[in-house]
């Protein structure tokens, strides 16, 4: 069921901190897998400026730092930092939903129904001339795909490639890449076999 998540969520933990706090136990002492190393050393050599994600893991930036990368953390709190100058040295880590160690945690249906304007605003001009590469993400939420819908709902030379698990876009991503395309915007849906098997893959293909 698309509302398993937040469901459950909710009625495990209906108070805000404790929940916090539960997801942040989930999250000590993992460490990245070779995915997230790949991904940061290709931000070292050029190919990726920035990453955005759904998950408060914190496992891109633990990548980072084993690579001597410094991460800049982006939340719903700081969305100006999404302007910061790029730098091979630095990697943006966009959390989208938000992150329990610099703001907000967004995770019941009642949190991710809106993302703030201002988040909103620096998405749309952060991806104007940016191409965004989609991995592991189903596109089940309302809020995020809305926010991306209005970031590509305006002329642009940034394209999404929408990397998905196997050979068939669901309907979530048919219609997302529907719509920017009857905005102008390029978008194309990549099958494939997994995050880490396509990292590796990238990182074989580019050197």
């Amino acid at each position: 069921s698309p509302e398993e998540y937040t469901y459950f969520a909710e009625k495990a933990y209906p108070i805000d901190e404790t929940r916090r706090k539960y997801f942040e136990n989930i999250c000590k002492g993992k460490e990245p897998y070779i995915g997230y190393k790949i991904l940061c050393q290709l931000s070292k050599r050029g190919l990726v400026r920035s990453v955005f994600t759904t998950n408060f893991d914190g496992l891109v930036e633990r990548a980072a730092h084993q690579c001597n990368i410094t991460p800049i953390p982006v939340s719903l709190a700081t969305a100006d930092y999404i302007h910061r100058a790029s730098s091979n040295t630095e990697l943006l880590c966009v959390a989208l939903h938000g992150d329990f160690k610099y703001g907000p945690l967004k995770n019941t249906s009642a949190e991710l129904d809106t993302q703030q304007d201002a988040f909103v605003t620096a998405l749309q001009k952060h991806l104007y001339d940016k191409h965004l590469i989609v991995f592991g993400y189903s596109g089940r939420d309302k809020s995020l795909m809305d926010a991306l819908k209005k970031a590509y709902s305006e002329a642009g030379g940034g394209m999404v490639f929408w990397c998905g698990y196997g050979h068939e876009a669901n309907s979530n991503v048919q219609e997302f890449l529907e719509y920017i395309h009857s905005k102008g915007r390029s978008g194309y849906y990549v099958p494939t076999e997994g995050f880490d098997s396509t990292m590796i893959h990238i990182a074989k293909t580019c050197y």
